[in-house]
């Protein structure tokens, strides 16, 4: 996981006008009842029910963990997915599912097989293994509900060898498009690549821009990225780039999932209430730019060292305890549920977007959110109440707390700080 600062905003303002929501599924939807779809990342080796159900009990609409090929290096540490897609579907969770490998599968590293060594083979013999897993397990669990993910952070050695992109993965994901292209199937199979560390830039070239070129026109329903970077907003002037980027394959409006992005409260850098103003921040910045989904990163904090950054990025400590991001957030989540975007502005380090029900919604509303980028206070934003039945202001840190406008006025003030704010207008 590596942190990015991405380009300061001085001012900038734009509207983004909303179209219905009320989504069925389809080859370039992702179903949601928020304007961003909600997801959180788990380890299929480490996961309880206990935490499956309080996902739910969160609002998280869909889970996000790696799939790996049994080779001889990770067989043993392979969990039972039938078992956990099983559960999922049981507690309707929806699964993203991302097929990667690592330096076995791509035979640069020699594999322990039974204590003895197994010879490296070709690059090409692995590219073409590695394709035959990817679609046999796509195959094995057919479900419409699955989102599948070729591959993770292509750009870090972790995941693949720089040396081996034009030998390995592209010549993989050509197949696997390939095959995809030749099925017919009723249900079409929503896949998303690549879980890109470094945000496509239009501006210019990459070589990973050849997984995108055997791909995006032919087999993918969207592009994913891990935007991690210090100040959430700053994906509004980056997200504009992706957009270019997928333009030039005829895919601009095509969804784009943020398959991986997280904040760390890691001592003594950020404590857990500077982590719940950026997770909520995060939510935010997604919306803001229409992003399809937002994949939390994670459930779980995989350590108790209070100082290790790789350590503390779960909404749950490692023994299970909520942290203030998870009650934050699903606070949030439960405020804008069945709303969808209207409007979004930015000026300066001041925010504002506005929701409204989704077409399906019980109740109608209309919901103004604000917040600042920087700790000082902000812009005083007034809404109008325009007959409203009722109205209620929604804070989500320090504490969660829904309280009645002032009574009287015909308009309500919100002030922008570092901690967003809601008013909701219920007609």
């Amino acid at each position: 996981m590596k942190m990015r600062t991405g380009v300061s905003i001085q001012m900038l303002m734009f509207c983004l006008l909303g179209s219905p929501q009320a989504k069925a599924l389809g080859t370039d939807d992702i179903a949601s009842i928020y304007p961003t779809a909600a997801s959180i990342q788990i380890d299929p080796a480490k996961i309880t029910e206990q935490d499956l159900r309080g996902i739910k009990e969160a609002g998280f609409e869909y889970v996000r963990f790696g799939v790996r090929p049994a080779v001889a290096a990770v067989a043993r540490k392979n969990p039972d997915y039938a078992g956990l897609l099983a559960q999922l579907h049981a507690l309707q969770l929806k699964p993203i599912l991302t097929l990667f490998g690592g330096p076995d599968v791509w035979g640069e590293r020699k594999a322990n097989l039974g204590g003895s060594q197994k010879a490296s083979q070709p690059a090409s013999q692995s590219a073409s293994d590695f394709a035959d897993f990817a679609l046999g397990f796509m195959e094995q669990h057919r479900d419409p509900d699955i989102l599948w993910e070729l591959w993770n952070e292509p750009e870090i050695p972790t995941f693949l060898t720089p040396g081996l992109l034009r030998p390995g993965l592209v010549p993989s994901v050509q197949q696997i498009c390939n095959s995809l292209q030749n099925q017919k199937n009723p249900q079409p199979y929503k896949v998303f690549g690549f879980g890109f560390s470094k945000m496509p830039r239009a501006s210019s070239s990459s070589p990973y821009d050849e997984l995108l070129d055997v791909s995006l026109k032919t087999c993918l329903s969207g592009i994913s990225i891990h935007p991690y970077r210090e100040k959430p907003e700053t994906l509004l002037a980056d997200f504009a780039e992706v957009r270019q980027v997928m333009g030039k394959y005829g895919k601009s409006t095509a969804p784009v999932l943020a398959s991986e992005w997280g904040y760390s409260s890691f001592y003594p850098t950020r404590d857990q209430d500077g982590q719940a103003l950026l997770v909520l921040r995060e939510y935010l910045s997604s919306v803001f730019v229409r992003l399809s989904l937002l994949n939390i990163y994670a459930w779980k904090d995989a350590g108790s060292d209070p100082a290790a950054i790789e350590g503390n990025y779960g909404l749950t400590s490692f023994n299970g305890q909520p942290k203030p991001a998870l009650l934050a957030l699903r606070r949030l989540l439960s405020r804008l549920a069945q709303t969808r975007l209207v409007a979004a502005t930015a000026n300066g380090n001041n925010y504002q977007l506005t929701l409204e029900s989704q077409a399906a919604a019980k109740e109608k509303r209309m919901i103004h959110v604000v917040w600042s980028s920087v700790t000082r206070s902000g812009m005083t934003y007034r809404f109008a109440r325009n007959g409203a039945k009722a109205c209620v202001i929604s804070q989500f840190l320090p504490a969660q707390t829904d309280a009645a406008c002032p009574g009287g006025a015909d308009v309500v003030e919100l002030k922008a700080g570092p901690a967003p704010l809601a008013v909701t207008l219920y007609y």
